[in-house]
């Protein structure tokens, strides 16, 4: 199985427009790793997205990405899904009306729900156009392509508004948890591959999960390696780039890596 991170950033890219801080300087002027796209994960092997932020063109373009065939939403939020214009466009024929190829839009039924009141141009897209195929999901629905099942993972199951993957092939395991993780109720063991969300460096921050918190919860997965990706502009900023250094020196044992886009992964 193989992974690439098309993009690693938090809610903002990296360099944040119009910001002229030295942390945005640097990615300006070196480009990556230091430059992020917001976050999004690509499985080479069956041609599938997991979630389509608004830079989702330049993260294809930038990995040399030739076709798209399912897409995967987490959440409502922007930064996930309010690329997915160009996505399912990408194939459309204007001229003519039509589709010339259905991408599969794999979304849970409760973020559907949120997204045709947050972003209601999706109906118009997949199912006045036909742009894409919608493919309602839920938690704990398991969808099959070759040997590798992606199976759907609500935070806080049926009800939840925010979503992971688990993705399986020939044992392997891989947890694709992204964002606001803090909700995340679920436990999950054996993990060849946990990708999750960065977690916050600073304390006085409630509404998100603490660096603190996110080792805990290693400590008790004990997921065989670890990448932290949707890395905030703001937390490197206040802390510097040594910092993520620093902190995997600090849990050897947790196998920690942090996520760079562009970042190719082998289970």
């Amino acid at each position: 199985m193989k992974l690439t991170i098309l993009g690693s950033a938090g809610n903002i890219p990296i360099p944040r427009p119009f910001c002229n801080c030295e942390i945005c300087k640097k990615a300006r002027k070196q480009g990556e790793p230091y430059k992020r796209c917001l976050s999004s994960l690509f499985i080479d092997d069956i041609k599938t997205l997991i979630d389509c932020p608004e830079d989702i063109a330049e993260s294809l373009t930038r990995r040399n990405v030739k076709d798209v065939d399912n897409l995967f939403i987490t959440h409502w939020h922007p930064d996930h899904c309010f690329g997915l214009r160009l996505i399912v466009q990408a194939h459309y024929d204007f001229a003519l009306d039509k589709p010339n190829k259905q991408i599969n839009v794999y979304i849970p039924k409760r973020v559907y729900k949120i997204l045709e009141e947050k972003y209601f141009v999706i109906k118009h897209f997949l199912e006045e156009k036909k742009m894409g195929r919608l493919v309602l999901i839920e938690h704990g629905d398991k969808i099959k392509f070759n040997d590798i099942t992606i199976e759907v993972a609500g935070y806080n199951g049926k009800n939840s508004t925010h979503y992971a993957y688990l993705i399986k092939e020939k044992g392997k395991k891989v947890l694709y948890a992204p964002c606001d993780t803090i909700d995340l109720k679920q436990t999950f063991t054996d993990l060849d591959l946990l990708i999750n969300e960065q977690g916050y460096f600073s304390p006085e921050i409630k509404w998100e999960i603490s660096f603190g918190s996110l080792i805990k919860r290693l400590n008790k997965w004990k997921p065989e390696k670890t990448i932290l990706t949707h890395i905030s502009e703001n937390e490197i900023r206040r802390f510097g780039w040594e910092h993520f250094e620093k902190m995997q020196k600090k849990y050897p044992d947790l196998n920690i890596e942090f996520a760079y886009d562009g970042m190719v992964i082998n289970i």
